[in-house]
């Protein structure tokens, strides 16, 4: 009896740490969210720290 159950539950173990490898879909869909959101800080960093356009303008202008 404690051989049985001492099966199943090594076999139960083994199952549960077997996992499906992701498709080249899944793979891709989450590259991309991953470029698109780094993508998406770097534009915020380049926006926060890029001086205005307008202001570098009037500079030249007054020059």
């Amino acid at each position: 009896m404690r051989a049985g159950i001492a099966t199943i539950l090594a076999l139960a173990a083994l199952l549960g740490g077997c996992k499906r490898e992701a498709t080249f879909e899944e793979r891709y869909d989450t590259a991309n969210r991953t470029i698109v959101d780094r993508a998406k800080r770097i534009d915020a960093q380049i926006a926060g720290s890029a001086p205005a356009e307008d202001d570098s303008a009037e500079e030249n202008a007054a020059n």
